[in-house]
C-alpha cells in the first residue's frame, strides 16, 4: 500500500505542470502553442509520470485482488494508474502498428491526465489507518 500511495503521489505530481501547461491555453484561447517549455511542461513529466504507474497499477492490483486493502482509496487509485496504463499503452500501439503522422503521440499526456484524475481524488480519499509502535505494539487506534 505504501508504494501504490507514493508512486501515486509522483504520478499525481506529474499530472500538474501538465494541465497547467494545457488547460489555461485551451480555455482562453482553444489553442495550446508548442514553444520552447513543452520540453519541460509536458514531455518530461509524461516521460516520469508514465513508468510511475505502471509499478502502481501492479501493486494496487495485487492489494485489491488479495483484499490486503480493499479501500475506496485503494481501488480508485488502482483504477486511475490502471486506466493511465491503458490509454498510454492504446495510444502507442496505434501510434507504432497504424498508418501514422505523430499527431496521435501528443495525446500520450492525455492518457496520464485521464487516469491521474482518478488517482488524485482516491489520494483524497486516503487515511493512514493502521499505524504500529516501533516496538510492535498495539496503539490507541487500532484497538
Amino acid at each position: 500500500m505504501t508504494m501504490l500511495r507514493i508512486a501515486s503521489i509522483i504520478s499525481v505530481l506529474c499530472t500538474v505542470p501538465i494541465l497547467s501547461f494545457v488547460v489555461p491555453p485551451l480555455l482562453l484561447s482553444g489553442v495550446v502553442e508548442v514553444s520552447g517549455s513543452v520540453e519541460y511542461m509536458v514531455v518530461l513529466p509524461t516521460l516520469i509520470g508514465l513508468p510511475c504507474a505502471f509499478p502502481a497499477s501492479i501493486v494496487g492490483t495485487a492489494c485489491v485482488l488479495q483484499r490486503r486493502t480493499r479501500t475506496v482509496a485503494s481501488i480508485l487509485m488502482t483504477a486511475g494508474q490502471l486506466t493511465t496504463i491503458v490509454l498510454g499503452a492504446a495510444i502507442v500501439v496505434w501510434a507504432l502498428n497504424f498508418g501514422t503522422t505523430g499527431w496521435e503521440l501528443l495525446a500520450l499526456p492525455l492518457a496520464l491526465i485521464g487516469g491521474q484524475i482518478l488517482v488524485a481524488v482516491g489520494l483524497l480519499f486516503w487515511r493512514p489507518d493502521h499505524f504500529r509502535c516501533p516496538t510492535g505494539a498495539v496503539t490507541a487506534r487500532q484497538r
